[in-house]
């Protein structure tokens, strides 16, 4: 009985620290790009509020009790392109989820951007100053960071980690949202 008590109590320790963790077969990472990704996990979104494309306010820390997606990007990065399809995807299909993206272009770009392309989430405009002052680093574009319900930055994913052959943006976010969501 003894055994079977600590058996358990280790499988349950294992099973916490997994939700602590996402393990993805992914390019390794060079050494000063994983120091600035576990510089922001584990730590306190900052609780930006800002306008969206539309006008309307947007805040971070209301979003406290969702998953949140924090999305950087710009008009001139393909890969960023590439993805907004699958976002848009992504909030449609995930419910207590929210993306939340920060692109370079101002309002009237990126609002004329989304009448060739729709746009399911929210745009903050012209905001270079997020990405190279608070979500500052040699990520590159794009770069995501997820946050839990309660506020956490969970985890960072560089540029880097988007142009791996093993990346799928669909399945990563759909996993670690019903992670957070357990």
């Amino acid at each position: 009985m003894k055994y079977l008590v600590s058996l358990f109590a280790l499988f349950f320790t294992l099973q916490i620290s997994a939700q602590d963790h996402f393990l993805v077969d992914l390019e390794p990472r060079s050494p000063d790009v994983e120091a600035m990704v576990q510089a922001f996990e584990g730590t306190k979104a900052i609780p930006i509020m800002a306008n969206n494309i539309d006008g309307q306010q947007v805040n971070i820390g209301s979003l406290k009790g969702k998953v949140v997606l924090l999305w950087f990007w710009h008009l001139k990065c393909d890969r960023c392109i590439q993805e907004i399809s699958t976002l848009n995807l992504l909030q449609q299909e995930l419910s207590n989820f929210e993306i939340v993206s920060f692109a370079n272009e101002n309002g009237e770009e990126l609002r004329t951007f989304r009448e060739s392309m729709p746009i399911d989430f929210d745009v903050i405009p012209s905001s270079s100053m997020l990405a190279e002052g608070p979500y500052i680093g040699e990520f590159g574009f794009p770069k995501m960071f997820f946050i839990d319900q309660s506020g956490t930055i969970k985890w960072v994913f560089p540029a880097k980690d988007f142009s791996s052959s093993k990346f799928d943006l669909y399945n990563i976010v759909k996993n670690l949202h019903k992670q957070l969501n357990q």
